[in-house]
């Protein structure tokens, strides 16, 4: 029993951890980015703010995810359209993520915090009014700008207001888009089932109305690093970025809606697109503000961070997507039934990124990391089987529980990886926190809209859908597994975190 309290006792005391003794005050006016001291009390409020926000987000992802099967009919679309819904909200959250970063960090966390609820919350309003496929990816991409502020403002707001201690609670931002996961494929399932689908979209409504109203008054407001004036948007690269991606993934669906041959049209957007992506670097170079420091991406650790997010956003982002999809044409299950399914997974993920989040000093970051990537790849490649109708030892499982247990075992994987991988790369350049989870979340959403356009362009070569989702899923098992060799490139600097935390005074 004494063995047990004590270990009760150093999770009580990791979590309270969380809270940092005292927030520093600022020492003048002149320090760039530094917040101007939150009291101690008020973290608590703060958090639950930008959780709330990551909540909404969470929520609409896996809540669009389980709608898949219903667009297709009620919008009268095909499967390249209707995967515009999932990819035209993730390009848009991957441009606007370094944008909101760099803009944290010089206009203030708060106003750009704020300004990101107001555009999600009026486009989720429209989107629940678009009178046909066209309108509601345009709305998408527009929810997808505000979607794609939150989580660099948010990383910044946390980081300004728990100090040294970050860690844990940005660790515990994977546990919030896990109660979004579980909430939304319910509410999906559930709405769909009764209701329209356009209801979906207007739950976000309220949800942003609250934030609105309690953002401005609880966050706390943080210097800029410039004066006004003097702050420039990189418009011309993130015109070039913009395009140099649109072309590509216009070709992947161009290429999707015609298989039997790949025409001339295609190519040219994809040379189009590579032609834009390179005159891109070459303006990120010269410019004095650029959209991205091109710099960063040359230094071997934060490239090899930004490998490992783009090829794991590809992996979860396509595992996820088509979930609902894959149980709809394999099983024939309704969209009540796909909320179910996800669930397990969600509630798994958020019970193991709080856990892996108080030890993640502990832990250090590799160790997570490839643990992560290994049972990810196994539930991956367990579902590609197309296992039905099971019976281990006489005892039969239903194809929904079948199902249910191996996605659960990716949320375990991701919920494993997720805080080591996120503090990894904050830790690179902590005095760029915004910047650099703006880049780190860019590379994985980047990577979860070519994963997403890339499934789809695969199964316009299958008619058997279920068969063309079961190859996706075994070579997303095996993409996986190259990323071991590049988690070896990562500096695992929690040790250093570790022995630093260690020495702080009480």
């Amino acid at each position: 029993m004494k063995k047990i309290r004590n270990l009760l006792d150093r999770l009580i005391l990791n979590w309270l951890s969380i809270i940092p003794k005292s927030i520093r005050k600022a020492r003048s006016s002149e320090e760039a980015g530094k917040h101007t001291g939150t009291p101690k009390k008020q973290t608590y409020f703060v958090f639950a703010i930008v959780a709330l926000a990551l909540l909404m987000s969470g929520i609409d992802f896996t809540i669009v995810a389980v709608s898949l099967p219903t667009f297709l009919t009620d919008l009268r679309a095909n499967l390249a359209l209707v995967g515009w819904t999932i990819t035209g909200y993730q390009f848009s959250q991957s441009i606007i993520m370094p944008i909101a970063g760099k803009l944290s960090d010089e206009w203030g966390r708060k106003r750009v915090f704020l300004v990101a609820v107001i555009v999600f919350t009026v486009s989720s309003m429209a989107a629940g009014l678009a009178p046909n496929i066209f309108w509601l990816i345009v709305f998408r991409v527009i929810q997808g700008m505000g979607g794609g502020a939150f989580l660099p403002s948010a990383t910044g707001i946390v980081s300004d207001a728990f100090g040294e201690r970050r860690a844990p609670a940005i660790g515990l931002f994977g546990s919030i888009f896990a109660i979004g996961g579980i909430l939304g494929p319910n509410m999906g399932g559930f709405i769909i089932d009764n209701f329209s689908w356009r209801w979906i979209f207007f739950v976000n409504v309220p949800i942003g109305v609250i934030l609105l109203l309690f953002g401005t008054k609880v966050l706390p407001r943080s210097s800029a690093t410039n004066n006004f004036p003097n702050r420039q948007i990189d418009i011309a690269g993130m015109g070039l970025f913009i395009g140099a991606v649109l072309a590509v993934l216009f070709a992947i669906t161009n290429w999707a809606n015609d298989p039997a041959g790949v025409g001339v049209v295609t190519w040219v957007l994809f040379a189009i697109g590579g032609t834009l992506f390179v005159l891109f670097i070459r303006h990120e170079d010269k410019t004095a503000q650029p959209m991205i420091e091109t710099k960063l991406l040359r230094w071997r650790p934060f490239l090899a961070v930004n490998i490992y997010n783009f090829i794991f956003g590809a992996v979860a982002f396509g595992l996820l997507s088509f979930i609902p999809y894959y149980a709809t044409v394999a099983y024939g299950m309704t969209a009540g039934q796909n909320g179910l399914l996800l669930t397990p997974r969600s509630v798994a993920m958020m019970v193991v990124t709080a856990v892996t989040s108080v030890f993640i000093i502990r832990f250090r970051y590799r160790i997570p990391m490839i643990i992560g990537l290994v049972l990810i790849s196994l539930s991956l490649f367990l579902l590609s089987r197309g296992y039905h109708d099971v019976a281990v030892l006489g005892l039969g499982f239903h194809n929904l529980l079948l199902l249910a247990l191996l996605v659960m075992l990716s949320g375990i994987g991701m919920g494993i990886a997720n805080p080591a991988a996120n503090n990894a790369a904050l830790d690179l350049i902590p005095e760029k926190v915004a910047a650099v989870a703006g880049i780190r979340g860019m590379a994985r959403v980047i990577g979860g809209v070519v994963g997403t356009a890339t499934v789809t362009l695969v199964l316009s070569y299958f008619s058997d859908q279920a068969l063309g989702m079961q190859d996706i899923y075994t070579g997303f098992a095996f993409l996986l597994l190259l990323l071991i060799p590049i988690v070896f490139l990562i500096p695992d600097s929690a040790r250093q975190r570790r022995k630093h935390l260690g020495s702080m005074p009480e």
